[in-house]
């Protein structure tokens, strides 16, 4: 087989620009002649979803954020195992993942996607990902190159990061990617970076990524998030998303003879993009194979259960007077529980966006504590409580029957009933979206009719809401009755801020009669190619609802409320608006623990949320969105077969105005300036002395593990001995921060402290262990924006030995 650069050079230069821009939304371009087949890349980073939002099922991994809470990159890289196989199902040999992005501000959309606040525990658990996706034979592509924290204004916001901010916290996870992980591609931002878009920039591309840091591999746009032709292949962004081509094919060719571009730069990017064919073996086969949903999985579905137990966090657990803690659930001293709240039944496995994937199944919460319970003679009842939808829930496909797509060319053929359509499908979701033609003709933005239709078959009686939510205009119709026109809805944030604002209408329906469901949706030719259709269906509201819920509470032994987000509110596309828990949640658990003899609250998010509850219940758990097997894992550790070992990669504040960008964040005029510098998170809680609601790095267990001694090897490793009194084996997760001893000047973004290692350390009971951790190299170094490079800080430093950033056990001299 020839090599990559025989391959490219034997090209002509109009072959080697088709390269460069995708020959649609997910694969590239196929030369035939020259033996340069497609490729086919997939969105992640909590599964590997394919060519269709509604297509193959998938297995579905917990989200970043749960991941980062393990502090266990081992863990993370069989999560990075399980994807790499999940990616080759889909026929697919790059999976767009994983996401690095810092949590600046705790309502960032996508910081479910995302990891931590800190950049080496970032860092961290992005190798421990890249390392074991890419050791399955396909590549990663980690994003977004970089400062996209938030979702306001995130397709042209400048983001305006100083040089020695941008070098020590949000450049660290993409550095240690490429130089530790060989990641093999990455995706740039959409937001400008001081002043060039993401995808512009030479600094960032040129200079820094394959200039510093040795980078040989492949930069791709985010999906529209190129802008230039001439700009972005000078700085060396190597392959445009989608395609077809806005921005290269003629114009890059014409610009290569007006000399705005050389030739070698289109050769080197051409390059780049057969190299990493080459990398993932896709040079020598026919072009992307069938997507399916594997079927072998069992080993697979364990590794993402222990995972997700392994990353949520016990925040609070009291004890009675005889010292007995609310968890781990004892069966054996129960009688009734009592399981409430709005994510209680089905549980919020991922957040909204591009993560989406269709799971291949779903372990619930309700479903799970049953099957374990039940069998024990304790009685569980459910109750939701209130409602939280932002916009209203899913149409429930298990409600219908009979469910049909039918496509057609024209959409005007939707008026004309005879008319056959020009193909017929079938759909695993009522959320649909296409990103490329299902009539597969050539070209993009083409226009096309989508009728859905199936038998609905209602739960209840009353009066229902239905809702379309749709890029163009939609309509759906009940036993021949339009029950909803979007007409005049406005374009509003869905569909990545392209489509229209949900319509609702509302029908009266008798449970258990059978309804004729129709909804139709018309996209004309042009726009950005991307079509979207998702129905949405809501049962009348009871207006006992929660009265219901602290009547269950009341004659259980235990409660416990499920409490959280989901897709609507943690989703790609917008920001939260607040800490606050969606809908009448904080006064749900405040009825249900007056109610309740104890009470157990399951944080059910990706990012923190507010807690004015805390003081009146008796435990609180973290869950994230932890994956589809959500309800076994999380049953194992409310029943104790699994330790609690999670601990927080975030912070969790007391209110949004107490957090270190809240001062900065959006911003305005186009332009977010970072102004807290390198004080985010926990650094700028320690440096300023405020209390946070839970400090970096907290979590407890049910067993405890706790710091008996701690020795400098030497300045770059320490020795750490735990210790377990108890009856029960632990989990302890040791922290190593590293404080300046010398003042910082007046007015300095210098942290007080900054996590330099860890480590997770398993103590058997009435048992010891020790392990060595290795200090970060960078712990003893400042970036110099006079030389633009790494400097030596003058000592001398203390070592900070403990379980979180406030619980600080051993200090350590060092000399640096």
């Amino acid at each position: 087989m020839k090599s990559p650069e025989d391959l490219v050079d034997a090209l002509t230069l109009d072959e080697q620009i088709s390269l460069l821009a995708g020959a649609d939304v997910w694969q590239t371009v196929a030369i035939p002649r020259a033996g340069i087949p497609s490729m086919r890349v997939t969105d992640g980073p909590a599964g590997a979803r394919g060519t269709r939002f509604d297509g193959e099922r998938s297995i579905n991994t917990p989200c970043g954020t749960l991941l980062a809470a393990t502090w266990d990159p081992a863990v993370v890289e069989e999560i990075g195992h399980v994807l790499g196989r999940e990616t080759k199902s889909k026929g697919a040999k790059v999976l767009l993942a994983p996401t690095v992005n810092l949590h600046r501000t705790p309502v960032g959309g996508r910081n479910f996607e995302c990891m931590s606040e800190d950049p080496l525990l970032t860092a961290k658990t992005a190798v421990g990902f890249v390392r074991g996706l890419q050791s399955e034979g396909v590549a990663a592509c980690i994003k977004h190159f970089v400062g996209n924290d938030t979702e306001f204004e995130r397709m042209s916001i400048d983001s305006r990061i100083d040089e020695r901010t941008m070098r020590e916290m949000y450049l660290v996870p993409f550095e240690a990617a490429v130089k530790e992980a060989k990641v093999m591609s990455i995706m740039t931002a959409y937001n400008r970076i001081n002043g060039p878009f993401a995808a512009d920039s030479t600094e960032l591309l040129v200079d820094i990524l394959r200039g510093e840091w040795g980078f040989d591999g492949l930069v791709m746009s985010d999906w529209f998030g190129l802008h230039s032709t001439a700009e972005g292949i000078n700085a060396g962004l190597d392959l445009e998303m989608p395609g077809p081509t806005r921005c290269r094919g003629d114009a890059l060719a014409a610009a290569v003879e007006a000399g705005l571009v050389d030739r070698a730069a289109v050769r080197a990017a051409a390059l780049n993009v057969v190299t990493l064919l080459a990398r993932t073996e896709t040079l020598g086969e026919a072009g992307p194979g069938p997507e399916h949903a594997r079927a072998d999985i069992d080993a697979d579905l364990a590794i993402v259960r222990r995972a997700a137990s392994s990353g949520m966090v016990l925040l609070q657990n009291r004890a009675d007077s005889d010292g007995a803690t609310t968890l781990p659930l004892v069966p054996e001293l129960l009688r009734r529980v009592a399981l409430i709240g709005p994510n209680a039944e089905f549980g919020q496995i991922l957040g909204g966006g591009s993560a989406h994937v269709n799971p291949i199944s779903v372990s619930t919460p309700l479903g799970a504590l049953c099957a374990r319970l039940a069998p024990l003679g304790v009685d569980v009842v459910h109750a939701p409580g209130c409602y939280i939808h932002r916009n209203l829930p899913e149409l429930r496909l298990d409600d219908c029957a009979d469910v049909v797509v039918e496509y057609y060319a024209d959409p005007d053929s939707l008026d004309h009933a005879q008319l056959a359509p020009d193909r017929t499908d079938t759909t695993s979701s009522s959320k649909m979206m296409w990103m490329s033609d299902p009539l597969s003709r050539p070209g993009s933005a083409l226009p096309m009719g989508v009728r859905f239709l199936a038998l609905f078959t209602p739960r209840v009686s009353g009066v229902w809401q239905f809702s379309v939510t749709a890029t163009n205009l939609a309509a759906l119709v009940i036993d021949g009755r339009t029950v909803v026109d979007n007409a005049d809805a406005g374009l509003g944030g869905s569909f990545f801020g392209m489509g229209r604002n949900e319509a609702v209408g509302t029908v009266q329906l008798e449970a258990g009669h059978p309804y004729e469901l129709v909804a139709e949706l018309r996209c004309p030719a042009g726009g950005l190619g991307v079509a979207g259709l998702h129905l949405g269906a809501c049962a009348p509201p009871d207006p006992y609802i929660m009265d219901h819920a602290v009547e269950a509470a009341r004659d259980a032994d235990v409660s416990i409320v499920v409490v959280g987000t989901n897709h609507d509110w943690e989703c790609e596309g917008w920001d939260r608006a607040t800490l606050d828990l969606p809908g009448e949640q904080n006064e749900l658990v405040r009825r249900v623990a007056a109610a309740s003899r104890r009470t157990v609250v399951v944080v059910n998010a990706g990012s923190p949320v507010a807690m004015p509850w805390l003081a009146d219940v008796d435990a609180v758990l973290c869950c994230w969105f932890p994956g589809q097997e959500m309800g076994n894992a999380l049953v194992d550790v409310l029943l104790g077969d699994t330790e609690p070992q999670g601990r927080l990669p975030v912070t969790f504040p007391r209110t949004l105005e107490d957090t270190p960008a809240f001062e900065h964040y959006p911003g305005r005029a186009g332009v977010a300036n970072y102004g807290e510098g390198r004080l985010i998170g926990y650094r700028w809680y320690d440096t300023v002395g405020r209390e946070p609601l839970f400090p970096f790095g907290f979590g407890l267990g049910y067993a405890k593990a706790s710091i008996t001694t701690a020795r400098l090897v030497n300045d770059h490793a320490i020795e750490v001995t735990l210790g377990n009194t108890g009856d029960r084996d632990a989990v302890e997760v040791v922290q190593v921060y590293m404080h300046a001893t010398k003042p910082p000047q007046p007015g300095s973004d210098t942290p007080d402290q900054t996590l330099v290692g860890f480590a997770k350390v398993n103590v058997a009971k009435h048992s010891s262990n020790s392990v060595t951790i290795a200090v970060d190299p960078r712990a003893y170094q400042t970036w110099d924006v006079s030389t633009h490079g790494w400097i030596a800080v003058s000592g001398p430093f203390v070592l900070r030995i403990g379980t979180s950033s406030r619980d600080i056990a051993v200090r350590l001299q060092a000399n640096g």
